[in-house]
């Protein structure tokens, strides 16, 4: 290859084709050269822009954890929140307090299986196969749940967990639980009060009843006779205004929903009311397909089915049946109570639920009641989330339809 001497101009046709080439290659070292510290400074501003974002991110999530910690603390109620493994992403003091009551070890992924976790008889466990925090949310949404944690001086909790998506993704699970111990204990001492001052008027009420009705039996005048019937008329009256008062007073606390068995709290109402049906010759069929457990107060569901009930057998007429069926539909325990009697109108049906309202028929035929059976039935419904409707008979009479709260996931286990 020809070569060009330094300070030379070349003078033919190769040395020019050289030096051509040369300026070609030094050109495109230069556009390299060029390329490469372009590409390496905008590197250089990708990575230092990457650093002050995550900067400012990390910056972001200390202050949202300061801002989480700081809400968290400001409440009484008890705050945690997981991350999606489960691990304790953070925890108020109210937290760790009700968590050594429990003997939960808020580091790593909490187990609830095995704790001082109990239902409402405060002796049998809540929890009782193994689960997690996490996996008691992603079962869903669990909301104004009860439970009692320690085994000594044991604390009433109310609890809600709900996992947190974004985008499908999961995110963790937020879990919030707050002290009730005082609203239970006065609940639990309201109703002894109740039941104490219930039996203290009912009892001599029975043996007046009872003492009418053995009266009736011997030979007595018209007249007397007469006057045992107002007696005893009157006496039943004011035994059921007693119990409706009392029913009505226990309404004035929202119930705590608790895991109840539907087929025994209807037995147990049936037997209550079995001397009533005999009285009146009514028969009480139950019929139960395998409906087990539901979240409501144990009491009212007593309390509204008996109003249901004794309403059912009092309108229905001599060797009448009434029919008593539990049942699920979409996953919700159904209760339905029907009866034969004359049934209702389309009016009577819309007022059935105010108070002191009573039908004609009640009113004509003197049946006992002072309207506020039902009443007291639709308050106790609407305090544990219970649906209550009347609805015609499918032959004649009325049909009255209970849809109850499903029983949660944790508390399924106890059924």
């Amino acid at each position: 290859m020809p070569s060009i001497s330094a300070g030379r101009a070349p003078d033919s046709a190769p040395e020019w084709i050289a030096f051509g080439l040369f300026l070609a290659f030094a050109a495109l070292i230069a556009l390299s050269a060029f390329g490469t510290g372009h590409q390496l400074r905008r590197e250089v501003a990708n990575r230092e822009a990457a650093l002050a974002s995550s900067e400012a991110a990390a910056e972001a999530r200390e202050r949202l954890s300061a801002i989480l910690q700081a809400v968290s603390e400001a409440t009484d109620n008890a705050v945690l929140v997981f991350g999606p493994d489960g691990s304790v992403l953070t925890a108020n003091d109210a937290a760790h307090r009700l968590a050594r009551l429990a003997g939960i070890d808020l580091t790593g992924e909490p187990a609830l299986a095995g704790r001082k976790i109990y239902s409402a008889d405060r002796r049998t466990p809540l929890f009782p196969s193994p689960q997690t925090v996490t996996a008691l949310a992603r079962s869903g949404e669990v909301r104004g749940r009860i439970a009692w944690l320690g085994d000594t001086d044991q604390v009433a909790v109310s609890y809600s967990a709900r996992p947190i998506f974004r985008g499908g993704e999961p995110l963790g699970t937020v879990l919030i639980a707050h002290d009730v111990t005082d609203l239970v204990e006065a609940i639990e001492v309201r109703d002894r009060f109740l039941d104490a001052v219930n039996h203290e008027l009912r009892t001599p009420l029975t043996v007046l009843m009872g003492e009418t009705e053995l009266a009736q039996t011997e030979e007595v005048s018209p007249r007397v006779a007469a006057r045992l019937e107002r007696v005893d008329s009157a006496a039943q009256r004011l035994f059921t205004t007693v119990e409706h008062l009392l029913s009505a007073y226990r309404t004035s606390v929202r119930a705590l929903p608790n895991t109840t068995s539907v087929a025994l709290t209807v037995g147990d109402v049936i037997e209550r009311l079995s001397s009533l049906a005999r009285e009146h010759e009514v028969t009480v069929a139950f019929t139960d397909h395998g409906v087990q457990t539901a979240s409501v107060d144990a009491r009212s569901l007593g309390g509204i089915i008996e109003e249901l009930l004794r309403n059912a057998v009092l309108l229905s007429p001599r060797g009448a049946t009434v029919a008593v069926h539990a049942s699920r539909e979409r996953d919700r325990p159904m209760i339905e109570i029907t009866d034969s009697g004359v049934g209702m109108s389309d009016s009577e049906r819309r007022r059935a639920f105010d108070r002191f309202y009573r039908t004609d028929f009640a009113r004509e035929q003197a049946v006992p009641g002072v309207g506020l059976g039902l009443s007291i039935a639709r308050n106790l419904a609407d305090a544990n989330g219970i649906s209550i409707e009347l609805e015609p008979g499918p032959s004649g009479g009325t049909r009255a339809r209970l849809t109850l709260p499903p029983a949660s996931p944790a508390a399924g286990a106890l059924g």
